[in-house]
């Protein structure tokens, strides 16, 4: 029980930081000592600063030794911008770790080899469900090379993200987009057409967030935009990235290290994604109107027949404001 205890609150430590736009896990850390006492505690607030077990081990400082630390993932192995937790660990004098997630990073891994060649005796699997709950978006991306891809649409009730003359502001509500707001802020990047920035001319920023806090912008397609688009504005423009879109959706893991993506963006864009099966978490706006005509939300991607059609049965129904939120993931 008292394990359970400890761990729980190394998660609870692990939540205090968002790190959904950051290029490292979320960890959290706990140092107790003989009598049961916690003696030091940590967290990891992002990429090059300390890591949740270094600043807890800070903390205990000489309590540490003999003392028994919990973490949330398994102690870091290799030399990243910061040494190695697992070195850290033994230098501390601790004798035993309790670890809830073992780490599915191949370069980081092998910290508990490490610390059992050290003497240090390891438990790994505490509250294991939890600790991988709380990177699922990162764990998917180091499991799959590629990000979690969040899909997102408002249409009108009849499937249409725009009227035949193009217009689509405003499909759904204040409520609905303040929403959207809170997925943006959840997310590393956000992925667009070329076709949805000269329709709309959208920031596709995140209200509540600074500059430098804001996922990046990205624009995928080939058709020339204008340097006045609002989207390129401010000291932190979007990014053109070129080429196949499943490739480009792989080198925001492989290259940009962003593990979760939101793509909102026009039929074309959403086709591919479909296309490719890259589409891992949908939210879906609908609004109480009809157009009888107009863009749809995704162009045809191979589905002829009912029988072939994907089918989510496990989703969630919300009512933002006067439009309906249907959420739901593919796998």
């Amino acid at each position: 029980m008292s394990s359970d205890l400890h761990m729980s609150r190394a998660i609870e430590l692990a939540r205090k930081v968002d790190l959904a736009r950051d290029l490292n896990p979320t960890v959290g850390a706990v140092i107790v000592d003989a009598s049961g006492a916690v003696v030091g505690e940590g967290w990891h607030n992002g990429s090059g600063t300390d890591h949740a077990e270094v600043m807890a081990i800070a903390q205990a400082g000489a309590k540490a030794i003999g003392a028994t630390l919990y973490c949330t993932l398994e102690p870091c192995n290799a030399q990243g911008k910061t040494g190695p937790c697992a070195q850290a660990v033994i230098a501390a004098g601790i004798t035993k770790v309790v670890i809830g997630q073992p780490d599915p990073h191949q370069a980081m891994s092998g910290g508990v080899n490490t610390l059992q060649a050290a003497g240090i005796e390891v438990q790994v699997g505490s509250m294991q469900a939890e600790a991988v709950e709380l990177n699922a978006s990162w764990n998917f991306a180091q499991n799959n090379n590629r990000p979690w891809v969040i899909w997102k649409t408002a249409t009108t009730l009849d499937g249409f993200v725009a009227a035949e003359d193009g217009t689509s502001k405003w499909i759904t509500g204040e409520p609905a987009r303040d929403r959207v707001q809170e997925i943006r802020a959840s997310v590393g990047a956000i992925l667009t057409g070329t076709g949805t920035v000269l329709a709309d001319d959208p920031l596709l920023t995140v209200r509540s967030l600074s500059v430098e806090q804001q996922p990046l912008r990205v624009i995928v397609g080939d058709r020339e935009l204008p340097d006045t688009a609002q989207i390129f504005a401010g000291s932190n423009p979007a990014i053109r990235i070129a080429g196949d879109l499943v490739n480009v959706i792989n080198d925001l893991w492989q290259i940009h290290g962003i593990h979760k993506v939101l793509v909102e963006a026009g039929s074309m864009v959403s086709q591919s994604l479909w296309s490719a099966n890259l589409v891992d978490e949908v939210y879906w706006f609908q609004a109480p109107m009809i157009l009888g005509s107009g863009k749809p939300a995704i162009g045809n991607f191979g589905i002829e027949s009912l029988a072939n059609a994907s089918r989510f049965p496990e989703y969630q129904v919300d009512r933002v404001g006067l439009d309906l939120l249907v959420h739901f993931t593919t796998r």
